[in-house]
């Protein structure tokens, strides 16, 4: 039997969602971890990005790290063909320094000097997995977190003066507005996070860089899209983030 990870690729190259013998399905986080660095090595490729959000009562963070070939500069051109799913979710990302020096027990106060870069993100949501969302925890962990692709807006230099934990947020698509968005995190200030990630990672003997970008879970709800689209991303006090999908 192919392992999880082959199982995963071959689902991704053919767009083509699987489902998963019950004897493949992680039964930890650590064992979700190392089926994403075995899909990292047969995709021929690093992380480049990371994607984090709340977990559950054992651990406080799930997290994933974004192949390379998976990070896109703003305006970027996707393909519908190219995804079994495609939703949209619009998202802060981040760029730390110092990394090693950061730790779990890190306060808001002391992690904010780390912080040198934000950006608006669109989070492309897609799977490799039949009958997704409703499947284990570890399961969708191990499957990059459901991750498909992440958008990069324009950065600017981190400042504190954003609101964190209800920004006005508004995604157009083909120039009309979506109604009914509400700029929150279901974390609540998505920086909190971040101390979280890199404790864990640091445990998993995974590295995160000063040059990769930290995703921090939507902002807006998830938002599906099964056709032609120009969408436009907003954060209020951030440049814009765009991508269009043929």
């Amino acid at each position: 039997m192919l392992t999880l990870a082959q199982q995963l690729v071959s689902a991704s190259k053919q767009v083509q969602p699987i489902t998963v013998d019950l004897s493949c399905v992680p039964q930890s986080l650590q064992e979700a971890y190392h089926v994403q660095g075995e899909l990292l090595q047969l995709l021929n490729d690093h992380s480049a990005a990371w994607k984090v959000g709340s977990g559950n009562d054992e651990h406080k963070v799930f997290a994933a790290p974004i192949p390379s070939q998976w990070l896109f500069n703003n305006g970027s051109h996707l393909s519908l063909s190219d995804y079994s799913l495609i939703g949209i979710e619009l998202e802060f990302a981040f760029r730390l320094n110092n990394i090693d020096s950061i730790n779990q027990s890190f306060s808001l106060e002391q992690l904010e000097p780390h912080i040198t870069e934000v950006a608006a993100a669109i989070e492309v949501v897609s799977t490799r997995l039949c009958h997704w969302p409703d499947l284990p925890a570890y399961l969708k962990v191990a499957d990059l977190q459901s991750n498909g692709a992440l958008i990069i807006g324009d950065a600017i230099a981190y400042t504190s003066t954003l609101n964190y934990s209800l920004p006005k947020i508004s995604i157009q698509n083909n120039h009309t507005e979506q109604s009914g968005l509400i700029g929150k995190n279901p974390a609540g200030d998505p920086r909190l996070l971040l101390p979280s990630l890199i404790d864990q990672q640091k445990q998993q003997r995974r590295k995160i860089t000063h040059t990769d970008w930290i995703t921090t879970g939507s902002l807006s709800g998830i938002y599906f899209i099964d056709y032609v689209s120009n969408i436009t991303g907003t954060i209020e006090g951030l440049p814009s983030v765009n991508l269009t999908i043929t």
